[in-house]
């Protein structure tokens, strides 16, 4: 997230060179700061670096990480259908596009037809958009794909200036996997930027098993918690002031029932003192992360009531895991 990089061709740069500054200023209030619900929380951009993504992309392809591979399929099995909906002249706009593995399936049936679509991936870290659009533009011949580098908000603000239809893709759950309230304030964000012409398609994670959802984030090679520790690393290098080793603190999930919900948890396991302003932690304190809601088709349903989107169609993977 360096403002020293190289811009390939194909990429945007609409806010990415900013963001290390942007972490840099809020890092100790976000640390420090707790939120509605009175916890320490270490929010999600933290954890999408370089590394962060090299290593979300090994995880996607573990036996029991379902999500990606059930998602894949459900736009597999659905991908005719759905383009169906895909208006001519159409701009898809790709929220948090990563390897692009997800896309793949739609944009392969749109490729055959004369819909004039353009695409944009949008992420966080410059070489994986830049990765994933270079290929995408070497595949397809019909459809002309860019990448976008920045964050989600950058993304908003940059859609504004795009006529004619567009369709936002939040897939992996980006939307709709939240805390019901946060959820619904984020969707109404984007409700108020949507034209009677735009849609969304929005994956969610409905799987209700806990034990599967259990596994899916403690695999037995220990591959998710170094993704976690990776993100407060990152956390640490952009901070004024060095604050966390790993030895300072222990990991462990927790996991609610109804609906099922997991997040990980960082305890400090003594005093944790910084020369950057604000961030002292004392031995028992903990910072929780990485949350994710598992949500049943009816919350989903009061989602887009509440946040005034109407629902066209919703469509399950083969396993029931998956809704978009």
């Amino acid at each position: 997230m360096s403002s020293q990089q190289a811009i390939p061709d194909g990429v945007l740069d609409i806010g990415g060179s900013q963001t290390l500054s942007r972490l840099q200023n809020s890092i100790a209030k976000k640390l420090v700061s707790k939120d509605s619900l009175n916890r320490h929380f270490l929010p999600d951009v933290f954890f999408s670096d370089d590394e962060g993504l090299r290593l979300w992309h090994k995880l996607n392809c573990l036996p029991d990480y379902y999500q990606t591979r059930d998602e894949v399929e459900l736009l597999e099995q659905w991908g005719s259908e759905i383009e169906h909906f895909i208006p001519q002249d159409c701009t898809i706009i790709d929220l948090g596009c990563g390897d692009v593995r997800k896309i793949k399936p739609i944009l392969d049936k749109l490729e055959s037809t004369d819909k004039n679509i353009t695409y944009f991936g949008l992420d966080l870290s410059l070489a994986t958009v830049s990765e994933s659009v270079g290929r995408l533009r070497c595949t397809y011949q019909n459809i002309k794909c860019f990448g976008l580098w920045g964050t989600f908000d950058d993304g908003m603000e940059w859609a504004k200036t795009i006529a004619g239809p567009r369709l936002f893709l939040s897939l992996g759950s980006i939307f709709a996997n939240d805390r019901f309230d946060r959820a619904v304030k984020y969707l109404t964000q984007w409700t108020h930027i949507l034209r009677p012409a735009d849609l969304m398609l929005i994956g969610i994670d409905c799987l209700q098993d806990s034990d599967a959802v259990w596994k899916s984030y403690h695999d037995s090679d220990g591959l998710f918690e170094k993704f976690i520790r990776n993100g407060f690393a990152h956390a640490n290098r952009v901070s004024a002031a060095p604050w966390y080793r790993h030895e300072d603190w222990e990991i462990r999930g927790d996991l609610d029932l109804d609906p099922v919900a997991h997040r990980f948890i960082l305890k400090a396991v003594r005093d944790v003192d910084s020369a950057a302003p604000g961030i002292r932690f004392k031995a028992g304190d903990e910072i929780e992360c990485y949350e994710g809601y598992k949500q049943t088709p009816e919350l989903v349903h009061r989602q887009l009531e509440e946040s005034s989107l109407d629902e066209i169609k919703m469509w399950q993977s083969p396993s029931g895991s998956i809704c978009k």
